[in-house]
């Protein structure tokens, strides 16, 4: 973090080339919360983040609708930068570098676009703030990272991780005969190289064939699907992603008939048949959050924290989407599913909904304090797990 008389002056500094006064200074922190843009999946992470420092008393509820209301806040404890770049990169870009230029103290980052371009923008800077992220499926592919303990000294996240094996259970529940699959990619997402080769190493595993095609825009998502149907593909599936949800529909309306499964989860909230992959994006906001309320309050060696991995996989099935995409699920599916939706509404079973099940457990403060430094305890990375990584690395490259 930078020392407050280095703050001071970038303040005055900005104050003088700028109409807009920069929100830091002498006495409060700068937290820039940069979010490459916003859907069901996303908020929960937002709240997760807004949660844990409410619990801790940087932001009161008060505060927090000045947030909600679309502004920054100068609050009484930090001042918050609240940045949405509406799934544009080019707006996530102009998004990171005004927080530099607003002199934050830490950037929070939610998706692997906005991590890897502020890990870029602070690679050359002497004195850089401090970046934690979440929401990243590939940190070791965008730069984040090299493993979990060999990492910039600044740098601190949490990844979201799927297990192949349990997509494999659910796929042999609804089409135990598929030979071909296809994967739908997004050119604009970061995670995309790493999501292929996690299908193509899963396809090797378990005796399927893989055809892949690569969307650029919104609308080359139905050409990339009508290209897959072409290759005999016998279903779609869509990989993690953390940008935008708009090239879906172009696959649901190419791919009627044919099964459509998306490691998006809360997918099936947009008309996607079957969600098949990650579930816990309020865990990994709270977890973000943990890492930057400890941060404020002194207690966190960033330097010294490796990347949390947050593990979590669920099986939601919406009847309704498959009886309009002309598809049916089958019983086995059925009985494999965490979330049925069945007339608008949900038949049975639980997903993180905001308000339902994605809360705080209650502690007292001192509790949450304890439990929370007990959690990052655990990703403390010794001289010796940095040493084993490197070297792991280092034979890899050789």
């Amino acid at each position: 973090m930078k020392t407050w008389k280095n703050i001071v002056i970038l303040v005055a500094l900005l104050a003088m080339l700028s109409p807009a006064a920069a929100l830091a200074d002498d006495e409060k922190p700068t937290v820039a919360f940069l979010r490459f843009g916003q859907s069901p999946a996303f908020a929960l992470t937002d709240k997760g983040v807004l949660d844990v420092l409410g619990a801790y008393g940087f932001i009161s509820e008060e505060e927090r609708l000045v947030l909600y209301g679309g502004g920054d806040l100068r609050g009484e404890h930090i001042n918050l930068l609240y940045r949405d770049a509406g799934f544009d990169l080019a707006t996530a870009s102009l998004m990171v570098e005004d927080a530099l230029d607003e002199g934050a103290d830490v950037l929070l980052t939610i998706s692997n676009q906005v991590g890897m371009i502020a890990v870029n923008a602070i690679s050359d800077m002497d004195d850089p703030p401090t970046l934690i992220f979440a929401i990243v499926t590939a940190p070791y592919d965008t730069g984040l990272a090299s493993a979990p303990c060999v990492k910039p000294p600044n740098v601190a996240g949490t990844q979201m991780l799927i297990d192949a094996s349990e997509f494999e259970t659910t796929r042999t529940a609804q089409v135990p005969w598929l030979t071909t699959f296809g994967l739908v990619l997004d050119a604009n997402d970061p995670g995309s190289l790493s999501a292929e080769e996690t299908l193509r190493a899963y396809a090797d595993q378990y005796g399927l064939n893989i055809e892949v095609a690569t969307a650029i825009t919104i609308t080359d998502f139905a050409q990339a699907t009508n290209s897959l149907l072409d290759r005999g593909v016998e279903a779609i599936v869509l990989p993690p992603r953390t940008g935008s949800a708009a090239g879906v529909l172009g696959v649901l309306d190419a791919a009627y008939g044919v099964p459509v499964f998306s490691a998006m989860v809360t997918d099936v909230f947009i008309g996607v048949p079957f969600g098949a992959g990650f579930q816990g994006w309020y865990r990994e906001g709270v977890i973000a959050g943990r890492m930057v309320a400890h941060l404020l309050r002194g207690e966190l060696d960033v330097a010294r924290t490796g990347i949390s991995t947050t593990p979590g996989y669920a099986v939601a099935v919406n009847l309704d989407a498959a009886d309009a995409h002309g598809v049916e699920a089958t019983q086995a599916m059925l009985d494999v599913a965490d979330f049925v939706i069945e007339g608008g509404l949900a038949a049975e079973g639980t997903l993180e909904i905001p308000g339902v099940n994605t809360e705080l457990t209650e502690l007292t403060l001192e509790e949450r304090v304890a439990a929370d430094a007990a959690f990052l305890a655990d990703l403390h990375c010794s001289d010796e797990m940095i040493a084993e990584q490197q070297a792991a690395l280092d034979a890899t490259d050789s």
